[in-house]
This record gives structure tokens, C-alpha cells and sequence, in this order.
């Protein structure tokens, strides 16, 4: 469903860009690629005292979660923007996912997967985005559990071959040359993680 453009400011921006880059992890017929009936609730309590059988979730969820901010972020470098306008945007951004998503992950080990997510999906052809996802589940996962990631992924992404890899960058590109970017944006993060993260999205993704 195309999104009407009704931001009132930057951060309203910032907020719906989020949203946007979160919606495939809520929507069941991703989790469906993967074997599921709908997407997995639990909550992190269950997660620390069954790690081993929330596992596959939990790495799905992830891998999920980077995929949707990078079709995001590729939207914001695709953008007619100023250099300083689209750092503003993406830190802003990621200020929101490390917030969301920081009772399921290490916002460190969060942001070092998106780095490396991203290099390596600047590196492949179109028809093999899903392969450099897969290679890494290897290392992580059990053979059962790689398995199921394997043939999960496949199923998302190997049809597409698209430099997308699942919302439209392009559209992105056009709600957010189409927004408001008044007024100052709002960050939560404290100073230090800003100032640690903001030169490494700048370099890693909007001049990579």
C-alpha cells in the first residue's frame, strides 16, 4: 500500500522511514518463506533462558530487520538530498531501530551486521543477494536450523533479482524528496554512540 506523504517535520519523516523498514519482519508471508505459519511471539525472557530453541527466530528477525533499514538507507542515498540532509535522515533512522530493537540485540553487534550486511550486498550481482546472507547463517546457526534459513531465503529472495531486497528504494527515494525535513531532529542515543556511529554510516553507506 503506497503511503500518502503527510510528514509534518524531519522527525515525523524519520518515524515513518522506520516503520517502513520494520514492516517485513511483522508480515506473516515472510515468516511463511521460512516454515511458518505466521510470525513467532516470545518474549526476551524466553529468548535468554532458551536461547538454542529461539535461535532460528531471533537470527531471522535480524536478518530481517537489516534488510528493510538497507533497502531504506539505499532510498535516502538515492535521494536528491543534501550529503548532510541524507546523514541527518540516516541517523535518525538508525536511532529509531537501535531503540525499538535493543531488548533483542546489542545495538554494537546490531550495527556491525548492518555494515557488513551492506558491503557485501554492494558486492553482489542481483541475481545472488540472498547468497551472502545465507554464507554467514553457516557459521551461526545448527545444520538443522542453517537448512531451514537456506531454503527460507532462497524463497524470499532469489526470485526478485533486484538490487532491492524487499521494500522499493525507489519509492522510498520519492517520499522522502516528497516530505518535510523541518525543524531539528530529535535523537535518543546517547552523545557517544552518536558521535561513534555517524562518521561509520556516512562512510560504510553513503559514500560506499
Amino acid at each position: 500500500m503506497i503511503m500518502e506523504n503527510k510528514t509534518s517535520d524531519i522527525n515525523d519523516l524519520i518515524l515513518q522511514l522506520a516503520v517502513m523498514a520494520m514492516k517485513p519482519v511483522l508480515n506473516d508471508e515472510v515468516w511463511q518463506c521460512y516454515g511458518y505459519k505466521k510470525k513467532p511471539k516470545h518474549g526476551s525472557m524466553w529468548d535468554k533462558i532458551f536461547p538454542k530453541m529461539f535461535a532460528l527466530d531471533n537470527f531471522i528477525s535480524k536478518e530481517i530487520l537489516t534488510m528493510g533499514l538497507i533497502d531504506v538507507l539505499n532510498g535516502i542515498k538515492k535521494s536528491a538530498e543534501t550529503p548532510d540532509t541524507k546523514l541527518v535522515i540516516s541517523i535518525g533512522v538508525v536511532d529509531q531501530f537501535i531503540s525499538t530493537t535493543k531488548n533483542m540485540f546489542p545495538s554494537d553487534l546490531f550495527m556491525e551486521n548492518l555494515f557488513s550486511t551492506y558491503a557485501s550486498h554492494l558486492k553482489s550481482e542481483k541475481s545472488k543477494i540472498h547468497e551472502p546472507v545465507i554464507l554467514k547463517a553457516k557459521d551461526i546457526l545448527d545444520k538443522k536450523d542453517f537448512a531451514k534459513f537456506m531454503v527460507g531465503t532462497i524463497r524470499l529472495l532469489a526470485m526478485e533479482h533486484t538490487d532491492d531486497f524487499l521494500l522499493k528504494s525507489d519509492y522510498i527515494k520519492s517520499y522522502i524528496e516528497k516530505s518535510s525535513k523541518e525543524n531539528k531532529l530529535n535523537i535518543s542515543m546517547p552523545d557517544e554512540v552518536y558521535k561513534k556511529y555517524l562518521p561509520l554510516i556516512e562512510e560504510k553507506i553513503l559514500k560506499a
